[in-house]
């Protein structure tokens, strides 16, 4: 018997899980697909190649304004339109509410978020879901003692992508599109739209100290993040120019091709040292050290207070060096270098779940959903 399936996207992060996702859920002979998205999830669909139907609404800020009850009739248009026998959401933000979150409210059949995030649920319109797939086992117990929610492990769909990368290969041509040599040594810093908080300039402006004491052939190179902008990029950039830096700017499009430049990844608390874990997990060597610059208080603080953790769960499993303390980082960056701290956090990465089985066993939670089977 043929199945509908509806997914929903808003938020990047949501989109690359649920894009893998989708790539696979093609494949199933018996399963009729519709993808719904809004703003900025529509573009990384577009991206893929996956056609999708775009809902023109923006974020509500409180479930009774203009904005929420647009989104809710939206989400009932959509379910009319498709009659899916089950969706599957993402996630937006925890202070607002998209079309996932609409669908979740106004659907009354199986229902599955897909967590981005370890222990994150979002109930803006009152809907909760079935049940929530979560990352690990970590993101399972923090849903259940956060919110009494379902959750079940499947791994991390967007790192499926992986499995396809050659990786030695796809480092070696991302070195030479910005002119370095195979075995050039980089370090580099990967930014966040944080630059509100004065704790994360100092972050900053310990790194550029640190780094300036290297040897001068280690080469430095800046990421921005996408919401950084152009004036906050030039403060990174004039810093290092103000210690007589060299700064190679990482611009393209995909993330992954930027962090395999680097032997060192650095990062206030980005996920794209959870990225790093996974080209580990993949590469047939030790490739890249990711660190964390946990050292300034602010920074921890806002941490804490956004994500509720003490510290992220790939921290506590060993996968990503963290510094902190400020005055230890030039030592700690010297040593990340080292072929034998690349080796740790590589040998650290094997021990993570394959996520090349993650889209399979999404869709086979779901299934359970349909044929009412407990999960």
């Amino acid at each position: 018997m043929r199945r509908r399936l509806l997914i929903t996207a808003r938020d990047a992060a949501a989109a690359l899980h649920l894009i893998e996702i989708s790539r696979f859920a093609a494949r199933y002979g018996d399963l009729d697909l519709a993808v719904v998205t809004q703003l900025p999830a529509t573009r990384y669909f577009q991206r893929a190649g996956i056609s999708s139907t775009t809902v023109n609404i923006g974020a509500a800020r409180r479930p009774d304004d203009a904005t929420g009850s647009a989104l809710l009739e939206e989400a009932r248009r959509v379910l009319d339109r498709y009659q899916p026998d089950a969706i599957l959401c993402g996630l937006s933000t925890p202070f607002d509410g998209g079309i996932d979150e609409a669908v979740q409210a106004v659907h009354g059949g199986p229902t599955a978020v897909m967590q981005d995030f370890w222990g994150e649920a979002n109930t803006f319109f009152g809907g909760k879901a079935d049940v929530y797939l979560a990352l690990d086992e970590e993101g399972v117990n923090l849903t259940r003692s956060r919110f009494d929610l379902n959750a079940v492990a499947i791994g991390s769909p967007r790192h499926a992508a992986y499995a396809h990368i050659d990786i030695i290969g796809a480092r070696n041509e991302a070195r030479a599109s910005v002119g370095l040599a195979a075995d050039s040594q980089v370090i580099g810093f990967f930014g966040q739209a944080l630059h509100n908080l004065e704790g994360y300039i100092r972050t900053l402006r310990a790194w550029v100290a640190a780094t300036n004491g290297l040897p001068r052939s280690v080469r430095r190179a800046f990421r921005p993040h996408p919401r950084q902008s152009e004036n906050e990029r030039e403060l990174t950039l004039s810093l290092l120019r103000d210690f007589g830096i060299d700064c190679i700017l990482l611009d393209h499009p995909d993330v992954e091709r930027s962090l395999l430049v680097c032997d060192v990844v650095c990062s206030a608390f980005s996920n794209c040292t959870y990225d790093v874990a996974y080209l580990n997990y993949f590469s047939p060597y030790p490739i890249i050290t990711p660190v964390s610059l946990f050292f300034d208080t602010e920074i921890v603080d806002y941490f804490r207070k956004m994500v509720r953790l003490d510290e992220f769960p790939y921290l506590k499993a060993g996968l990503v060096l963290s510094v902190d303390h400020a005055h230890d980082l030039e030592e700690v960056l010297s040593l990340a270098l080292t072929d034998d701290v690349k080796t740790r956090y590589w040998s650290a990465a094997k021990h993570l779940a394959n996520p090349a089985e993650a889209p399979r066993r999404a869709l086979e939670v779901i299934d359970g959903l349909v044929k009412g089977q407990s999960v």
